[in-house]
Formats: C-alpha cells, structure tokens, sequence
C-alpha cells in the first residue's frame, strides 16, 4: 500500500473512531432519557460508573443535591419511581448535544427542551445535562459525572462549569 493511500486510511479509521465515540456518548444519553422516563432505576442506574457523582442543582434547596456512587444513585432513582408506581410522568425531550472527546473521556452538554421561565429575556427555560462519561473495559460509555442544571432562572452559559471540562477528575 502506497504511504498516501495508508495515510488515508489511517484519518479515516481515526474518524470512524471518533464517530462511534460520539454516538456511544448520545446513546447513553438517551438510554438515560428513556429509562428515566420508563421508571426503570435499576437501566438508569447500570449507566453510572462505580464510583460516578450525581449533581442536582439549580432548582430549589429541597431539590438540589449531590450523590455519589451508583448503588447511592440506584437508591435515589429507585425511590422516585416508587413514587410513580415505576411509571412516571418524565416526558425527556433532549436536543443539542455537543460532545468533546479526548481518548476514552468525553464531555457532553445537552439541552432539555421546555418554554418558559423566568427569565425568558435569555431565551427558552428548562434543563441541561452537562455530563463527562468514560469509556468502560465492556464498550460502554458511563456517566462518571452527571450534573442535572435548571436553566429556568440563569443562562445557558451561567450554567455551565468548567468542572467538568475533558480531562478532569
């Protein structure tokens, strides 16, 4: 094989990498969605790391909250759905996800759609997801750090923390 076609060959194999990458990434993010909604704690919980962190901030003293590990997330998840009789009301509808790779880490932001708000002067309300997920030994990609971000009363980039930018820990 001639250098220039091996060239080419290896930017596309690193390109193919880096795609799956970032639909492994959505795909988590959705199967979130649609477990969340399904009321099925033990799915929601099997995308969390050993050790990841859940943050819930933003919504209201009694709301916000941080839990780590995912036996400590499973607990959280499976007593909301128990209020719901494992079907809740969750209707997730997630949009504009932005994934940063580096190697086996990635960082997502993705909007969850809802009108409204306070302070519609900076555009729609709702939520956001900004999550740093890791690629596990089984070709998973996990939430290691999940935060849960009300939009509704701040900006989009008032919301965002560079805590979770690729690479840190």
């Amino acid at each position: 094989m001639s250098d220039d076609l091996q060239a080419r060959v290896e930017r596309l194999e690193a390109r193919i990498h880096e795609l799956e990458a970032i639909e492994g990434v959505r795909s988590a993010i959705l199967d979130y969605a649609l477990a969340h909604d399904c009321g099925q704690s033990d799915r929601v919980a099997d995308l969390f790391t050993e050790q990841a962190q859940l943050d819930i901030t933003g919504f209201s003293p009694d709301l916000d909250t941080t839990i780590k590990g995912r036996e400590a997330i499973r607990a959280m998840y499976t007593a909301l759905d128990k209020q719901y009789d494992n079907n809740p009301p969750f209707k997730h509808m997630v949009t504009n996800c932005h994934v940063t790779l580096e190697s086996e880490t990635a960082v997502a932001v993705t909007y969850l759609h809802q009108w409204g708000g306070p302070r519609t002067d900076a555009g729609p309300g709702g939520e956001l997801y900004q999550d740093r997920l890791e690629l596990e030994s089984d070709g998973q990609w996990r939430f290691a750090h999940k935060r849960i971000v009300s939009t509704s009363t701040q900006t989009v980039g008032d919301a965002v923390s560079n805590d979770l930018t690729v690479g840190s820990e």
